[in-house]
């Protein structure tokens, strides 16, 4: 039996209400350990005097919870496959690029309808997120953030939560988790959203490489286009948080740009889900392919 059918027969199963919880009680756990980490970075910093790049900040948090996640995982085959680590075609890849192209309108709608309420977190923070070494920012951004939470909230809660819930629920669960996990308003909207895609974007293809590509690509957009922010404006003798606050200001500008987006999301469910069927098609025929080659 696939992995996607594996994951729907779940779907018939009782509600285990007792895993559930305990889930729960391990993601209140790894933001703990994070922010553990991250305070005794801060008391290091304090008393002697360091200023740690952004890099290391955001490890001294990302590791304990990495940390936590291990020691409970439950291994099922190699640790790489119990968190869903497992070969895709090169086809599946270019639909995952496909994908996240289709399906960022919606990211961007979730982004400015957050924006009624609250800041622009990253056009806010972008000067000391950037800092002065632009490469170490879109590495982290890019490559290292993509990869550690994709483990962290795919590859452990989304896995072990489509264990004892139906799979609706745990992909709206883990997303909402994911959005938590950035402790912002403004990113927790389109966090959570891009969290439920990414959930069914992996069960179409049966890996966790699925989402990890659209994490790194959406992140790669966000983090090139924040240094392009800051050079511009710093040029200027302003700061970008100080423009998309201006932006902010002109709600009638504002309305107009969120009807557009909400139009243009209105096209990129249907896509989205659309692509996600293909992705599914064609990781079938790939694990035939493989069936007929051994």
């Amino acid at each position: 039996m696939s992995d996607l059918k594996k994951e729907r027969v779940v779907e018939n199963k009782a509600f285990n209400k007792k895993e559930f919880f305990a889930i729960l009680a391990i993601f209140i756990l790894v933001l703990v350990a994070g922010i553990s980490g991250s305070l005794v970075l801060g008391v290091v910093a304090a008393f002697t005097g360091i200023i740690f790049p952004g890099i290391v900040t955001y490890l001294a948090f990302l590791i304990p919870a990495l940390a936590i996640v291990i020691a409970f995982n439950r291994k099922e085959g190699s640790f790489l496959q119990s968190f869903g680590f497992k070969p895709i075609s090169w086809k599946t890849v270019l639909l995952t690029v496909l994908l996240t192209v289709v399906s960022y309108p919606i990211v961007l709608f979730m982004d400015l309808l957050s924006q009624f309420f609250v800041p622009n977190i990253i056009a806010s923070t972008a000067d000391s997120l950037v800092g002065s070494s632009p490469v170490i920012f879109i590495l982290q951004a890019a490559l290292i953030a993509p990869i550690c939470e994709e483990t962290l909230m795919r590859g452990f809660f989304q896995n072990r939560l489509a264990k004892v819930c139906p799979f609706i629920v745990a992909s709206i669960v883990s997303g909402f988790l994911f959005g938590a996990f950035h402790m912002n308003l403004n990113q927790f909207c389109y966090a959570w959203v891009l969290g439920i895609i990414f959930a069914y974007a992996n069960r179409a293809s049966g890996s966790i490489f699925t989402s990890i590509i659209m994490h790194v690509l959406v992140n790669a957009y966000g983090a090139i286009t924040t240094v392009i922010m800051v050079a511009k404006y710093s040029a200027m003798g302003t700061t970008w948080g100080e423009i998309a606050e201006k932006e902010r200001a002109d709600s009638s500008s504002m309305m107009r740009s969120l009807i557009i987006l909400g139009l243009l999301s209105i096209a990129s469910v249907f896509l989205t889900k659309l692509v996600i069927k293909k992705i599914a098609e064609q990781s079938n025929k790939d694990a035939q392919a493989k069936e007929k080659a051994a």
